[in-house]
């Protein structure tokens, strides 16, 4: 857990003035002295984690404003030792984006050595009141904890917390601004009704919140159309109810699916040694990429406004919106087209196009099926597959446009899967790929290149090691395969003495036998690489997945399945 160093230097200094004034008699006043300004600190999260640069207005003294310095610090202006305080623009340190939302806290009792925070939960909290903080912070996970005063930078729960919580926020308010032409809705309006649906949301949630839940997103567009419903335009208002329904059919499935991504991506967050380190180790990770997809995507703004005025006060069109909000959400553009078809003259076919161009897969590596076991089989949620032993998984792979930016062609990729009570994660730093055209021809591990791995459960085991020499992972199936093989990284972990054929054979699937295999993939470095699926002849966008072990993190595009070995 990291020290709070910045509490630690307010206190000194306030023991080191005390030991002034007793040196030089001043300690016998009776009057009460005067407080000194007071130092706070806003934390920006979700796409901010601190906010730089950002303008911080104190609404209760008489709307004052200050700016934040490059680690997100700011100090009260003089006079003023108790404000609600709202935050807006600046840069996020983290993901180097824009802040385009607006972050508020209620007023709070100024204290030597605690510093008030602006962060996305203490939106939530102005939004329902400061005598919520307590109830809030348990449903979302967070009993116990002092929202209106902790720094998520300081705090790894609270932190993915925040994170979720604003791109929540963000992604709802980017949806009423699709439907605010002709209405007088601002940006600052949106973010309010955006962050009191979720707020509303929260508390009424029953035990912790699932804030990545596709009920609860749909609930709360829902709600945030209706809250913001007097600056919208009055072809709208006449039936608010219909188009809230309409509004949350549509940009639910996109939102949820941002929502859930950035969640999946920080599900491994551990904190550095220091705020910078802890954004060092998310960016070498990949995990902020997903921040950043989400902060910088306006796809629900466009896709809403493709959708004409009339056709979402009409009720009978919940359905196919809601068929072509989730075509949206996977990024598959034939889905795309034929649910726009669907619905007619209720959409302008331009701007749907716009829309699919700008969330289909694009410079990719496209992973297509899957043998096991010397059978294939597409890529899918489930899979069924015959053979006593599973010895490896071969993913075919292509590629698609420049997946790499013109750059070395190497992946960062994690294994994971959980079998007899045990789960086994491996991270291999780098395996070095090689296309001809589209096609996969080679896939090498170089040597002294890092393995990492991790078993936990009945057995339990960790370990890096190092190659000594090239291991290959290509082959030829299906025209070019990725081959992932269980038996073969185990060996590894035989050979240096970590663990015993006894229990490689433990932790070897065979049938009969039910159990889950994640694969992620990023760049080096961090860098982003986008993956994309083949689902019925067509490319869709992968889904974000994580894996970890007690060294590393690997948190990219990948696939998640269940296989039954039978």
């Amino acid at each position: 857990m990291q020290t709070n160093t910045r509490n630690f230097f307010t206190l000194g200094m306030m023991a080191a003035a005390a030991a002034a004034l007793v040196a030089c008699g001043g300690g016998g006043s009776d009057s009460p002295s005067t407080p000194s300004q007071p130092a706070a600190t806003v934390s920006g999260k979700a796409v901010d984690f601190y906010l730089s640069g950002a303008t911080v207005t104190f609404l209760d003294c008489a709307n004052k404003t200050v700016t934040t310095n490059a680690t997100g610090d700011f100090t009260f202006p003089a006079g003023c030792t108790k404000s609600a305080l709202k935050v807006s623009g600046g840069t996020d340190i983290g993901t180097n984006q824009p802040f385009t939302g607006v972050l508020q806290a209620p007023a709070v009792e100024y204290k030597a050595g605690v510093t008030p925070v602006i962060s996305p939960l203490t939106t939530l909290v102005a939004q329902l009141g400061a005598d919520q903080a307590a109830a809030l912070a348990t449903k979302l996970g967070l009993g116990g904890k002092d929202l209106t005063t902790l720094d998520p930078m300081q705090d790894a729960a609270v932190l993915k917390a925040a994170v979720v919580v604003q791109q929540l926020v963000d992604q709802v308010a980017k949806t009423l601004t699709g439907l605010a032409t002709g209405g007088t809705l601002s940006a600052a309006d949106a973010a309010a009704a955006a962050a009191k649906a979720v707020a509303t949301a929260v508390a009424n949630a029953s035990g912790t919140a699932d804030l990545t839940s596709t009920t609860l997103v749909t609930n709360v567009v829902s709600s945030a159309v209706q809250n913001a419903s007097a600056g919208l335009p009055a072809s709208l208002q006449s039936n608010i109810a219909a188009v809230a329904a309409n509004v949350a059919a549509l940009a639910a499935p996109a939102v949820a699916n941002q929502v859930s991504g950035v969640s999946t991506a920080l599900n491994a967050l551990t904190l550095g040694s220091s705020p910078a380190d802890t954004l060092s180790q998310l960016k070498s990770s990949g995990s902020l990429n997903a921040v950043v997809d989400s902060a910088k995507s306006t796809t629900t703004t466009a896709l809403v406004a493709a959708v004409t005025p009339a056709a979402l006060t009409d009720a009978s069109n919940t359905t196919k919106l809601g068929k072509l909000g989730g075509a949206v959400a996977t990024g598959n553009a034939t889905a795309i087209q034929q649910a726009a078809s669907d619905l007619g003259s209720a959409v302008d076919s331009t701007a749907v196009n716009k829309v699919a161009d700008a969330v289909k897969p694009n410079n990719y590596i496209q992973l297509a099926n899957l043998t096991i076991n010397g059978l294939s089989y597409p890529i899918a949620d489930t899979v069924s597959v015959t053979g006593g032993t599973l010895s490896s998984i071969k993913v075919a792979v292509t590629e698609s446009g420049d997946a790499f930016a013109g750059g070395a062609s190497q992946v960062r990729a994690g294994l994971s899967y959980s079998y007899g009570g045990n789960q086994v994660d491996v991270i291999i730093e780098n395996i070095t790929l090689t296309f001809s055209g589209t096609q996969l021809i080679n896939a090498v591990v170089p040597a002294n290149t890092t393995y990492s791995f991790r078993i936990s459960g009945n057995v339990s085991a960790a370990a890096s090691l190092t190659n000594a020499a090239a291991d290959g992972l290509y082959d030829s199936a299906n025209g070019g395969s990725l081959n992932l093989p269980f038996t073969v990284f185990l060996a590894k972990l035989k050979n240096a003495g970590a663990l015993s054929q006894t229990q490689i054979d433990s932790l070897t699937p065979k049938a009969v036998s039910t159990f889950p295999v994640t694969f992620a993939v990023t760049g080096l470095g961090g860098k982003a690489v986008k993956l994309g699926t083949l689902v019925n002849g067509s490319a869709q966008n992968a889904k974000r997945q994580s894996v970890q072990t007690a060294v590393a993190t690997v948190s990219g595009d990948g696939i998640k399945t269940t296989v039954t070995l039978n």
